[in-house]
């Protein structure tokens, strides 16, 4: 594994060095927990670095979170997308996750993808990790999966997570 300030230091200036310092622990975080399952895209081009994890659920089914950082990272929450599969998610009923809702904790698409809500943009704060973002999104995935096997909404699986 890279030590923290090798990426630190292939970060070009575009980030400040004290977001360099951020993205190699935030780096150095994701590579513990998620090893192999991890893989940074454009990391030296400051609000164009997107991150991915492979995420297996337990029902075995393989989706990859991708989250783009913004170019005031931490400051600013992040987006998230499920980016495999590339297009948008489908529901139960055959109706695509394309849109904003409250029900599916979605905030419609990027790049084609469904964007997933993992924190509340307002209630985001630069203390908060991209673990803590990969995890709420496999939170998110399970409930999907829930949603896809019962027919019942995503929001009734994430009733513990969705409190104010």
């Amino acid at each position: 594994m890279e030590s923290v300030s090798a990426f630190a230091s292939i970060i070009n200036m575009g980030w400040s060095s004290e977001q360099q310092k951020r993205l190699g622990l935030e780096k150095a975080i994701l590579e513990t927990y998620f090893k192999h399952k991890v893989q940074w895209i454009n990391p030296t081009a400051c609000g164009e670095t997107k991150v991915e994890v492979q995420m297996t659920t337990t029902n075995n089914k393989n989706f990859t979170l991708r989250v783009y950082l913004p170019n005031d990272f931490p400051n600013s929450c992040p987006d998230m997308v499920v980016c495999n599969p590339s297009s948008p998610l489908v529901k139960k009923d055959g109706s695509v996750l394309s849109s904003v809702s409250g029900t599916d904790h979605t905030y419609g698409t990027k790049d084609g993808m469904t964007k997933i809500c993992h924190f509340l943009p307002a209630k985001w704060t630069s203390e908060n990790t991209l673990y803590q973002i990969f995890m709420k999104g496999l939170i998110w995935l399970e409930a999907y999966e829930g949603h896809r096997a019962t027919g019942q909404p995503i929001n009734n699986f994430l009733r513990e997570f969705s409190s104010p």
